[in-house]
This record gives C-alpha cells, sequence and structure tokens, in this order.
C-alpha cells in the first residue's frame, strides 16, 4: 500500500512532456539533398550581377547621349528661333514707324484734299426741303423765289447761276425727305449775304414747307462735324463759343488762349482743358476709308444713253 502510495507521488511531481507527431506532409515539401543543389545552382552569381550592371550601364549610357544629343538640337532651334524673333522685332519696329507715319501724311493729304474740295465749293449753297416737282420742276425759278423771300423781297440787280440741280442720288419715295438742290452762284458777296439772312432767320416758309440753306461742304467735313456733335452740345450748354475752320478744324476759347480740334487724338485734351466731361469720339477719318460701299439699293441710278434725245439741262441761268 505505501509502495503504491510513493509511486503516485512520484508521478504527480513529474511534469509530463508531450512532443508533436512529426508531420509527413511537411516532410514531403522540404527540398532533399539534390534538389538543394538544383535551387543553389540557379541562383544569380557575382558574375551574373556584374554583367547586368555592365549592360544596365551601356543602356543607360546610350540614352543619357541621345538626350544630350536631342537637347543640343533643342538649344540650336532656339537660337535660331531667338534670332529670327529679334529680326521680327526689329521689322515690326520698322514697320510700326512706317505705318503711323503713313497715317499721319493719310491724315494730313485727306486734310489737305477736303481744303481743296471745300475750296471748290465755296460758291456753292444747299438748300435743303425743297419738295420735288419731278422732271418738270424749274429749279432756277425755285431758288429765286427763296433767295428773293431771304433777302427781303429787297431788287436785286442780278444773280448768275453757274448751275442748280438736285443732289445726285436716286430719287426717294413720296414719303421721303427730298433731294437737296445744290446751286453755285457767280457773285461770292452775293453768296454770303444770302447765306448769313438765311442763318439768323433760322426757318423760311414756302408754300407751307420749312427750307434750309446751308453751305455745301465735302463728305469729310460733314463727317467730322456730325462726329463732334456731342463736343458742340457740350459746348453750347457750357456757353462757350466756337467757330468751324478751314481745313477741317473746330476752336474754342479758353481765357486768352484758342483750343483747336484738327483729328481725332485732339478731342480728350481739348474736353479736358475747357473741364467738360470725356467723351468716347469716333475716328471720322477711319470712316471715311472703312465706310462699307453702297448695298443694292443704294446703287447710283443709271446713266443715260447719250445717243438718246432729251431735254436741255438747265445748268446755266441768269436772273435779273
Amino acid at each position: 500500500m505505501e509502495a503504491a502510495s510513493l509511486q503516485l507521488d512520484s508521478f504527480s511531481s513529474t511534469p509530463a512532456v508531450f512532443s508533436p507527431a512529426p508531420s509527413p506532409t511537411l516532410d514531403a515539401q522540404q527540398p532533399q539533398g539534390g534538389e538543394w543543389r538544383d535551387i543553389l545552382s540557379k541562383l544569380l552569381t557575382k558574375t551574373d550581377f556584374e554583367a547586368l550592371s555592365d549592360r544596365l550601364g551601356r543602356v543607360v549610357h546610350e540614352e543619357v547621349a541621345q538626350l544630350r544629343a536631342d537637347v543640343a538640337n533643342i538649344e540650336a532651334r532656339m537660337a535660331v528661333a531667338e534670332t529670327e524673333a529679334r529680326a521680327l522685332r526689329t521689322d515690326l519696329e520698322l514697320t510700326n514707324v512706317t505705318v503711323t507715319k503713313q497715317d499721319a501724311d493719310l491724315a494730313f493729304l485727306t486734310t489737305w484734299v477736303d481744303d481743296l474740295d471745300n475750296r471748290v465749293r465755296r460758291m456753292n449753297l444747299r438748300v435743303r426741303r425743297v419738295r420735288e416737282g419731278g422732271h418738270s420742276e424749274n429749279i432756277p425759278e425755285i431758288l429765286r423765289q427763296i433767295f428773293a423771300q431771304v433777302l427781303g423781297g429787297q431788287p436785286v440787280p442780278r444773280i448768275g447761276l453757274t448751275r442748280a440741280h438736285r443732289a445726285l442720288r436716286p430719287v426717294p419715295a413720296r414719303e421721303e425727305q427730298p433731294r437737296d438742290i445744290i446751286c453755285c452762284l457767280e457773285n461770292y458777296h452775293l453768296k454770303e449775304e444770302i447765306l448769313r439772312t438765311a442763318r439768323r432767320m433760322g426757318t423760311i416758309q414756302m408754300e407751307g414747307q420749312t427750307v434750309s440753306i446751308y453751305q455745301d461742304l465735302s463728305r469729310y467735313t460733314l463727317l467730322a462735324r456730325k462726329a463732334l456733335r456731342p463736343v458742340t452740345s457740350a459746348l453750347q450748354q457750357a456757353n462757350i463759343p466756337y467757330r468751324w475752320g478751314y481745313p477741317f478744324s473746330l476752336t474754342a476759347r479758353h481765357g486768352q488762349d484758342q483750343l483747336t480740334i484738327r483729328k481725332p487724338d485732339d478731342v480728350q485734351s481739348f474736353l479736358h482743358t475747357l473741364g467738360l466731361p470725356s467723351q468716347q469720339m469716333p475716328d471720322w477719318l477711319a470712316r471715311l476709308f472703312l465706310q462699307q460701299p453702297p448695298g443694292p439699293q443704294q446703287q447710283q441710278p443709271r446713266r443715260p444713253n447719250v445717243n438718246q434725245q432729251r431735254p436741255r439741262p438747265q445748268h446755266q441761268c441768269e436772273w435779273h
């Protein structure tokens, strides 16, 4: 009994040690001696790494050389482009100088031709809003009645007309404004007297019509005056006297000085000096040359055949 007890105590005091049983699957997956030699033989050696490094170095060297060649080519092309750009910039500057000079010359010549055109028209008067009477109207007789009314019915010893005709444009419809009558007088002083008296009268009534008399002006002068209409309105509101001049100009007095507009570039300084608000003015010189040609409905009438018989035009007349 005591022996059995001792054996039980010794069994309980000694710990039990268990070891896992070997796995047949893992043992089967581990390489054997011959397989280890095959795996080791397939690994890269130092020689392989050196060969790979040399090959990679050659590839990188070739690519860098190609990149350097491309960069050198781009630099050469950029140098050529910069040289050409500098040459173009020089040519552009010369072109701008030439164009600016040509613009100034063109403006000068336009003003000169405009002055010559107005000198040719200095004997002309333009009568507006006279009802048209067709081919049978007697323009010299109509002008005689209008001028006699302007001069207050005073006897005029002699009024000579070099020519008198309607404005050269298509005949308007009945509801449209009639064409102006343009006449050229032989006596300059008589023409000026008629014009001054008509300005003082303002309006002239003739057979229920309100007739106006103006100086005949060139197309350039009319475009410029129309463009400067806001400026003249501002001058009138500020009670600043002004006058038109020839060659074309608009002059106003500022203290003891006179300010003049001769071209579009003069407008802003003119307004600033007079203390008037700034205004955007159209370039009447550019408008003169850039105006669109007349459309199909604005074509000039065809000239009559010279072989056809027609009544003799009343372009010369003399009043007594």
